[in-house]
């Protein structure tokens, strides 16, 4: 996708700042592998900034969509997911909310793989390798991201979480 551009970095920053603890506690993760996360997801979607793949990487299909950029039968499954709870997949909540079941369920050995590491180019390396498994991996990018992640959730404050979280029992 891209690296980090200056109007951009101030809504990713903030965006990690509010998703960050969340991660942290929804998923059990530490600050470094919640910034290796949303460093893959910043990079994925430009900063969050692009629900919609931009230049799908297989001609003809519907590319990527929301905060992992979900292709093939993982978009299927995250539709289907936002169907059958009634949610509208370009809710950024929705969206959170299928990242975490899917974490937790279907993806369950990246989570774990990820829970293991302590440092931030371990997590974001983790994140892309069995997680995000993209088609154009720039680990360097990602990295960039991930290292902006970070730096959000330690120099800011957390944003307060919304009272609803879609998908949780």
């Amino acid at each position: 996708m891209s690296s980090p551009l200056p109007n951009a970095r101030d809504s990713f920053a903030a965006s990690c700042r509010r998703l960050g603890p969340r991660l942290m506690r929804d998923l059990g993760l530490s600050d470094v592998q919640a910034a290796g996360l949303l460093g893959n997801l910043g990079y994925e979607t430009g900063g969050f900034r692009h629900l919609q793949e931009i230049a799908p990487a297989v001609p003809g299909s519907r590319g990527g969509w929301g905060l992992a950029q979900w292709t093939g039968p993982r978009r299927v499954a995250l539709e289907a997911w936002c169907r059958a709870r009634g949610l509208d997949p370009a809710d950024p909540e929705a969206g959170y909310g299928y990242l975490c079941a899917e974490l937790r369920t279907t993806e369950a050995p990246a989570l774990a793989a990820l829970r293991t590491t302590t440092t931030l180019a371990a997590a974001t390396e983790t994140v892309w390798r069995r997680y995000e498994r993209p088609g154009v991996v720039a680990p360097a990018r990602r990295l960039s991201w991930a290292r902006r992640a970070l730096d959000a959730l330690r120099d800011g404050p957390a944003a307060p979480a919304p009272a609803r979280r879609p998908g949780r029992a």
